[in-house]
């Protein structure tokens, strides 16, 4: 080659790349440039306290009452009974002896008409039949027993008979109160508390109330004065006064005699028996130790 054939593309080469690099630049001019977005103002927020959010309390889900859909069952027939109390039908009455002044006035009506002109005696008036008679007896229901009844509300005092009957035995013992070897039950003494506790759980854990007097709504109260050894044991059962049912005072010695030692006094007390006051309440068919 030629110096003039190279001197020649080396101009042109030199000539395209100086257009290329000034359509670059020039390209790079015009091109829309990516603008920053302004600065954002700050914001200033309130802080406010959030209230607490209470638990939502579960939902029950309501159970499906299957009376809601129709069903098919078969019925139910109980078998007939052969007893006579087993059927239902009223019970037959005992016929009532007619009275004298009843068949007297039947006479009467069947006497014929032809001797209505015949004078009629007069005629006697009876006397009322006596509560003791047979007429009577048949007609009155005879009563299961005879023996005088105890109202329910007799044996179980009400709130302010009982404050009463605690009171009065608070007045009483209030010398032996004042020296210290004697306690009404209350398991927030501070010098006894511990020991009572253990003592009213022991006494829950045997004390019953009678089947029969629950049956029957015998209810009554029964206070006692309880001696404890200092080893903790029951060494005498006072009854400070009846209930007014011997059921229950008998229930109440009974569960007395069964529990076993409660416990050791507390410290600082040098004194060789302790004295408790207790009331034992029947009522409603619960028990209630005061």
């Amino acid at each position: 080659m030629s110096d003039k054939y190279i001197e020649k593309t080396f101009i042109y080469l030199l000539v395209i790349s100086v257009a290329l690099h000034v359509g670059m630049f020039a390209l790079m001019y015009y091109l829309p440039h990516e603008q920053k977005p302004p600065p954002k103002e700050p914001v200033f927020i309130d802080i406010q306290q959030i209230p607490e959010l209470k638990p939502q309390q579960p939902t029950q889900q309501e159970t499906k009452r299957f009376s809601e859909q129709r069903q098919r069952v078969p019925r139910e027939t109980a078998p007939r009974g052969n007893a006579p109390r087993d059927s239902f039908g009223p019970a037959p009455q005992p016929a009532a002896k007619p009275q004298p002044q009843e068949a007297g006035r039947s006479a009467h009506r069947q006497a014929p008409v032809g001797k209505q002109s015949q004078t009629l005696p007069p005629r006697r008036q009876e006397s009322p039949l006596a509560p003791g008679s047979s007429v009577s007896s048949l007609l009155r229901p005879k009563s299961q027993s005879s023996a005088p009844q105890i109202s329910p509300h007799q044996l179980f005092p009400s709130a302010q008979r009982l404050a009463k009957l605690e009171e009065g035995y608070r007045r009483k013992f209030e010398n032996d109160v004042a020296e210290g070897d004697t306690r009404f039950l209350n398991s927030d003494d501070i010098q006894f508390g511990s020991f009572l506790r253990h003592f009213e759980t022991a006494v829950y854990g045997v004390w019953r109330y009678p089947q029969e007097a629950a049956m029957k709504g015998i209810e009554g109260v029964t206070p006692v004065r309880i001696t404890f050894n200092r080893r903790g044991e029951i060494a005498k059962v006072e009854l400070l006064e009846s209930s007014g049912a011997r059921i229950l005072d008998d229930e109440v010695l009974r569960t007395l005699r069964s529990i076993g030692p409660v416990g050791s006094f507390p410290r600082g007390y040098d004194k060789e028996e302790f004295h408790l006051i207790a009331f034992f309440q029947y009522g409603g068919a619960r028990r209630s130790l005061r």
